[in-house]
């Protein structure tokens, strides 16, 4: 394995392993999956000492208060110029030529051919703030790997599927090898069929696993990723008998599709499935009925009921204390399943969860799973749903890229935005292969994988990912770590 150091800042570094390429997200040197050989930069070809130095860089301050002209951040300039010509049809957006927004990177060899990286993108439109954050994800990443080789291509969707295929359309028109994005489904789908007849790989931002496949690969966080790492750490821990209530929508229907694949290949049982409209108003009654359903309360209280009938009315002390006990309950009997996994979130969450608490599902009792819908901190304010677990990225990486967007950009950015910066930095480190097709589905399906903010990742022949989550559990207060994230693809499960 070779180990890639990035020059520029020493908040991040690129790894190669043995046969695959890691661009892996550390403070300083990070735990390699192998031996290794410590090399400079990422155009450098000669070897440096095993410990290098990096460069010390000063970092871009951030903007000054509102009474006064702001500093802005180069790649926020840019981002924002965007912007400004907007158009209705896509254009290639230029990158910055003037070295003084290069944030003072080194100067590199500029005689090689361009390596020309398309980056499709809503940026402008309803959904252009998301774009426009992913597009300052990029281009960090782009700083980060010094090789002026790469040319960042940003073209605007639109947010549209007929504006992402005139994207692709010009991306490979003008000579981009990779394409990153677009975001949305519908619009990954209509930049398949281009992006196939001119042997041009993709690399989504999408969760829907229907966009992937044909040169199609997701770079997005899926329920199903995030399942099956949270329910082979529920079957380590003992438990065997689940149930599922989920919402009626796209997400739900992945994931309980998810759910009924890992418990068939893990041998667990699924006792049940409860579905719920996912469109049901804040303080619906319906939800009492959904929760009520799920508990399975009417049978549970009737038998409650008959049990009462035995006892009431006779006078020895036995029936008496037995009386007296079954009249202080709701319902006699446990549920059927040791764990109930609830692929929701948000608002409706929090109304759902203290229901089923109330309707005798007892979160001491019974183990409360959700997906990375609930990596959410206002969610540790409801008592029925702390101690739940789910699946997410490491917290510690994904901190770390929140906190340097900011550093540079003065906001935290949604987490989504991690994405732009791992892909951006996947593809520049097959750049580096001295192959004709650099980006070819050998070169990206490396069975070793790679890794970056959002830890190790791999993809398969079908364009999904799998990757090394770890398992958190809501905390009182804050989220906490059960389990971390897995370094390799050795499995957990023999």
């Amino acid at each position: 394995m070779r180990k890639l150091e990035n020059t520029y800042r020493n908040s991040v570094s690129f790894i190669r392993l043995r046969r695959a390429r890691q661009l892996v997200v550390a403070i300083g040197c990070v735990a390699l999956l192998s031996g290794c050989q410590t090399l400079g930069n990422f155009t450098s070809s000669q070897p440096t000492a095993a410990k290098p130095t990096p460069v010390a860089v000063k970092e871009p301050e951030k903007p000054a208060p509102v009474s006064v002209a702001p500093v802005i951040a180069p790649e926020k300039q840019a981002a924002e110029n965007l912007l400004d010509k907007s158009q209705i049809e896509p254009k290639i957006v230029e990158q910055p030529t003037d070295q003084s927004l290069h944030l003072n990177r080194p100067i590199t060899e500029t005689e090689k051919t361009p390596v020309r990286i398309a980056l499709l993108l809503p940026l402008t439109g309803a959904h252009q703030k998301i774009g426009n954050d992913l597009l300052k994800a990029a281009n960090i990443a782009l700083f980060d790997h010094n090789n002026v080789q790469l040319k960042l291509q940003p073209y605007d969707t639109q947010g549209t599927a007929a504006g992402a295929a005139i994207a692709a359309t010009a991306a490979t028109g003008e000579g981009a090898e990779i394409i990153l994005g677009p975001l949305f489904s519908a619009s990954v789908k209509a930049v398949r069929p281009i992006a196939a007849a001119n042997n041009v790989s993709v690399l989504a931002f999408s969760t829907d696993v229907t966009a992937a496949g044909g040169g199609v690969y997701l770079m997005g966080l899926t329920a199903h990723q995030q399942i099956n790492r949270v329910l082979e750490f529920s079957y380590r821990q003992g438990l065997s008998q689940f149930a599922v209530l989920a919402p009626q929508n796209p997400y739900g229907n992945a994931a309980v599709i998810s759910i009924q694949q890992v418990t068939q290949r893990l041998g667990l049982n699924l006792r049940q499935v409860s579905r719920y409209p996912a469109n049901l108003p804040s303080g619906s009654e319906e939800l009492q009925e959904i929760a009520k359903s799920a508990a399975n309360y009417n049978a549970r209280n009737w038998q409650l009921k008959q049990e009462i009938k035995k006892v009431k009315g006779k006078k020895d002390p036995e029936s008496k204390a037995q009386y007296k006990r079954l009249s202080k309950l709701d319902t006699l009997g446990e549920v059927s399943f040791e764990a109930l996994i609830i692929p929701e979130g948000g608002q409706k969450l929090r109304e759902l969860a203290p229901l089923l608490s109330y309707y005798d599902i007892d979160p001491t009792k019974v183990q409360f799973i959700g997906t990375g819908l609930w990596a959410d901190n206002s969610l540790t304010t409801e008592p029925s749903l702390v101690g739940g677990w789910f699946a997410a990225p490491a917290p510690e990486a994904s901190n770390q890229f929140l906190a340097r967007f900011k550093s540079i950009y003065g906001y935290t950015p949604p987490h989504i935005a991690s994405l732009a910066y791992d892909a951006l930095a996947l593809s520049g480190l097959l750049a580096l292969e001295e192959d004709e097709n650099k980006f070819s589905d050998t070169n990206l399906q490396n069975p070793d994988g790679f890794s970056g903010y959002n830890g190790i990742f791999r993809f398969t022949g079908n364009g999904l990912a799998e990757r090394g989550l770890a398992v958190m559990q809501l905390g009182q207060q804050e989220l906490e770590l059960l389990e971390p994230a897995p370094t390799s693809f050795a499995p957990l499960i023999n």
